[in-house]
């Protein structure tokens, strides 16, 4: 065993004495020495570090770095990136967590992101606030500006948060994320369980913890997110990426994502109001143009009363309810199996009084509750509360 290993598996040893949180979750990944890679990186299943950069640390350092890429875990930084620039994300998820290690009393290598502007925003919305790559070319290299959020110097990144791939290596299924998701959601609150009964749970953690296991995310950011998971990465050895140039592998980088036709289906059973139907289509119009998709919307009631055809040409969206009449979920789903084109993903917008589900389809389900129906919970498919 090299030192930097002895001193990673002492730095974790000492976690789980002094900070049994994070000592818990860091049990749940594999160690593994990756000579060249610049720092540390954690995938979900696996943390890799650079044996030098570990020697560079002190003891204290080092268990701060294990924290920091257990923090990225137990958000489930490694599956929420979609269509993101890498190194943005990767900023934006440090900015997102490192404020609250050094409130446990942590330490972190020097390179940290702190700003106080941003300490209580998701990564997502940290995102929309950092500048772009000085090369602005999309690749999954460290990214960054030289700028943070509140334009403050950016001192670099430590500790990269990767994709989360499958057991055998490959681009992760959106069955198999939200599977890491939720087991990675149960160890948090285990872990949490664990240090609140020795009375080493900071109020701070906690907080942290309830908003993991019982999130409360704005129903932009769940469609957003839907239809990000639901694209198809696109690959280009033009320019190749950055992560591997200096082990002399010339590899390609992620250029842009392709998706397929989108499916909407409106609930115009009379209780979905025009000002409900504004705010949607504002989001889809987003959407739309950022992936340059083309959508399907069908309203229906009881039946399919109308489709409308939309395209990036066609921006912004405008929806205007058709019928009127009883509810039945079935219909719209009839009419894509019918269209002889499967959607890459499908969104219901409903108040949601009905019963009448078809069966579960191939491609993924996102239901928009327009009203509070407590407890509300489809045969398949994922919730989003308008």
């Amino acid at each position: 065993m090299s030192n930097a290993s002895k001193t990673v598996t002492k730095a974790r040893a000492g976690l789980i004495l002094d900070q049994p949180f994070f000592g818990s979750l860091a049990l749940r990944l594999e160690l593994k020495e990756d000579p060249g890679c610049g720092t540390a990186w954690v995938d979900g299943r696996s943390l890799g570090y650079d044996p030098e950069f570990i020697e560079s640390l002190s003891l204290d350092e080092v268990k701060g770095l294990l924290c920091h890429e257990v923090m990225h875990c137990a958000n489930q930084h490694t599956t929420r990136r979609g269509a993101r620039d890498a190194g943005k994300w990767n900023t934006a998820c440090d900015y997102a967590i490192d404020p609250l290690i050094l409130k446990t009393g942590m330490a972190l290598p020097k390179g940290g992101h702190v700003d106080p502007s941003v300490a209580d925003m998701s990564a997502e919305k940290i995102y929309k606030l950092v500048p772009e790559p000085d090369d602005g070319d999309g690749d999954e290299g460290d990214g960054g500006s030289g700028k943070g959020p509140s334009g403050q110097d950016n001192p670099g990144n430590f500790g990269e948060v990767r994709d989360a791939k499958s057991e055998d290596d490959q681009a992760i299924s959106p069955d198999q994320a939200k599977k890491l998701e939720q087991e990675w959601k149960i160890a948090t609150a285990q872990a949490a369980t664990q240090a609140k009964a020795r009375g080493e749970l900071p109020g701070d953690l906690a907080r942290m913890v309830k908003e993991i296991v019982e999130p409360e995310l704005d129903w932009r950011e769940l469609l957003r997110r839907f239809v990000d998971t639901a694209a198809k990465n696109d690959y280009s050895w033009s320019p190749p990426n950055r992560r591997f140039i200096h082990q002399g592998l010339i590899l390609p980088s992620l250029r842009s994502n392709e998706l397929g036709k989108i499916a909407v289906a409106i609930d115009t059973s009379g209780s979905i109001n025009q000002s409900d139907l504004d705010k949607f289509a504002g989001e889809l119009t987003g959407i739309l143009g950022e992936f340059e998709a083309e959508c399907e919307v069908i309203y229906c009631d009881s039946a399919v009363q109308a489709v409308e055809e939309f395209g990036p040409w066609d921006l912004p969206l405008e929806l205007h309810a058709k019928g009127g009449g009883g509810t039945d979920f079935v219909p719209p789903f009839k009419h894509e199996d019918r269209s002889g084109e499967l959607p890459a993903c499908f969104i219901y917008m409903t108040d949601g009084w009905c019963n009448s589900f078809p069966d579960e389809p191939s491609y993924p389900v996102l239901w928009v509750l327009t009203a509070k129906r407590e407890g509300w919970n489809p045969p398949f498919g994922e919730v989003a509360h308008l």
